[in-house]
């Protein structure tokens, strides 16, 4: 990102400063929690928890070759559990008793709100071609025949994680970080690997979905590398949208065509 932008990063921190992340994440673990004074101090502290089990449990829907879970209705169980990761956001913005924290929650909630319909309809253009509810099956099917969905799947996602252009539950500049604000410490470290954690795998089920036919280690390692880049090159490039023109573009762009384009498949089929 620092070379992106022209800018100088961290560079005194191991070779060109990339030790700099290890340091800080291990700074954030040994710093003291901070609560605040009027805080609901149980919902307060269970929601960077909840939300980090949340994020690595979604792993178990991937086919991973060391995965010891197979489940036959993995689509539906990712969409489930990426709908939960809302309300660790809204118990966080709740519990923290700063109208900002709750001010950055009730944005995020009605971002994801609006882009999960879009989302599940997606998801249910993927079954109708997979003709199946397991991410699995993909690696029998030729990827070409929904890859026209990709760009739709790739806007989707980036709102659902809350990732730039569409960060508006973090926006720095009008909500003071927003959600978790309040947070600091280990708690605000569980945060983002849950966030982070989730982004990941989004780009390894974009990977599994429209790329890779055969489950190579490799393969989904190199491609996990390309989507992710991919989405730091979005976050490095464009501004950040306004509040109404994400929802405009929600329910009367993106919305529309999923439609379409589900009625189009349906009287294919």
């Amino acid at each position: 990102m620092g070379l992106f932008h022209l800018r100088v990063g961290p560079v005194k921190v191991g070779f060109l400063g990339l030790v700099q992340p290890l340091l800080d994440a291990f700074k954030l673990l040994t710093k003291r929690d901070i609560y605040p004074l009027r805080s609901n101090k149980i919902p307060y502290s269970l929601r960077p928890v909840i939300a980090l089990c949340v994020s690595l449990f979604v792993w178990t829907t991937l086919p991973l070759r060391f995965n010891i879970l197979s489940i036959n209705y993995s689509l539906t169980l990712f969409f489930l559990l990426r709908t939960l990761m809302v309300f660790p956001v809204l118990f966080s913005g709740w519990s923290s008793n700063s109208k900002y924290s709750l001010v950055g929650s009730l944005r995020s909630i009605a971002q994801s709100i609006s882009y999960e319909s879009v989302f599940s309809t997606l998801l249910i253009i993927s079954t109708v071609f997979l003709i199946s509810y397991r991410i699995q099956r993909s690696a029998n099917i030729s990827s070409m025949a929904w890859v026209f969905i990709l760009p739709l799947w790739v806007i989707c996602t980036l709102a659902e994680t809350h990732r730039a252009p569409f960060d508006f539950s973090e926006a720095e500049s009008e909500l003071v970080s927003g959600f978790n604000t309040e947070y600091s410490g280990a708690f605000f470290a569980f945060i983002f690997l849950s966030e982070y954690s989730i982004l990941l795998f989004s780009c390894g089920l974009i990977c599994y979905l429209f790329f890779i036919l055969e489950f190579s280690a490799l393969g989904l390692t190199f491609c996990l590398i390309v989507i992710s880049f991919l989405f730091i090159w979005i976050r490095i490039t464009f501004c950040r949208f306004r509040y109404d023109f994400l929802m405009i573009l929600a329910w009367k762009t993106l919305l529309p065509i999923s439609l379409c384009v589900l009625i189009a498949q349906i009287s294919m089929f």
